[in-house]
């Protein structure tokens, strides 16, 4: 019986490229930023187009406000996970990744590519001090994410501000919190969590101009209102960037478990 088992484990291996499917299911928190980039900047057909070419299965699962919820691959609202407090401003964030909570159950035993951010009320930084209570937050969610190491987890920095909507300071300081959120003293060792910036790719250089770090003005939905959100133009060249992104990072993660799962048959060798 044990020779038959053994058996049976080997040709799975030999026969099946894809031993697992951890990494073909890809799970994005959001709010409307989120929203918005995925419909108008294409994601799930820039995923869908990745996969017609290249055989693979990924598939993109969204989270937005609880009063709009969870969406499936096909576009369909199938419930939701009832986020704590509806918050995913870094606080927020930190409450679902270090607390006991359903939403944090549910989306580790449901999903195997984790994306999460906040949106661009977590750029109006008003202080050094919440500045550092920023950081702060993430050493903790970093800290736990690292310990779900079967999961492979994407950090995103929020989008920047509209010019009309904060300050040079407050500006400055979202620049700052975007690009520490990168940095090795950040994800230093975290090699299951990845990063995207999309405060960098929203927002004007750090050039010393007026509108440094703040919403790009051909991004503006509006010039003559302080509306973040970006427009229809960042949305599609974003969108094609972003679906790169959970493309490289989701076949990566479904190599690495092919790679030890592989690794792991060998040995019933010995």
């Amino acid at each position: 019986m044990k020779i038959t088992l053994l058996f049976c484990t080997i040709m799975t291996v030999l026969l099946s490229p894809q031993l697992v499917d951890a990494g073909d299911n890809i799970f994005f928190l959001h709010n409307s930023v989120g929203r918005y980039v995925i419909d108008y900047g294409s994601v799930r057909d820039h995923i869908d187009s990745s996969n017609a070419m290249n055989g693979t299965e990924l598939e993109l699962w969204d989270h937005d406000y609880n009063h709009i919820g969870l969406t499936n691959p096909a576009g369909e609202i199938v419930g939701g996970y009832n986020i704590p407090n509806d918050d995913t401003d870094p606080g927020g964030l930190h409450y679902l990744w270090t607390s006991s909570n359903s939403a944090k159950d549910a989306i580790l035993a449901n999903h195997d590519v984790i994306v999460f951010k906040s949106c661009y009320s977590a750029s109006q930084i008003t202080s050094n001090a919440e500045l550092q209570q920023f950081k702060e937050y993430y050493y903790d969610i970093v800290e736990v994410l690292e310990t779900h190491s079967d999961k492979t987890f994407l950090l995103m920095s929020p989008p920047p501000r509209h010019r009309l909507g904060t300050s040079s300071n407050d500006s400055r300081r979202a620049r700052e919190f975007a690009d520490w959120m990168g940095s090795s003293e950040l994800l230093s060792g975290a090699t299951n969590v990845h990063y995207f910036d999309m405060f960098d790719f929203l927002a004007h250089p750090d050039d010393g101009s007026p509108a440094s770090n703040m919403l790009k003005y051909e991004y503006e939905k509006f010039h003559d209102s302080y509306d973040s959100h970006p427009n229809l133009i960042a949305n599609q060249a974003l969108g094609i960037v972003l679906a790169g992104e959970l493309i490289d990072i989701s076949n990566n993660a479904l190599q690495e478990n092919y790679e030890t799962s592989w690794g792991a048959t060998k040995a019933l060798f010995k």
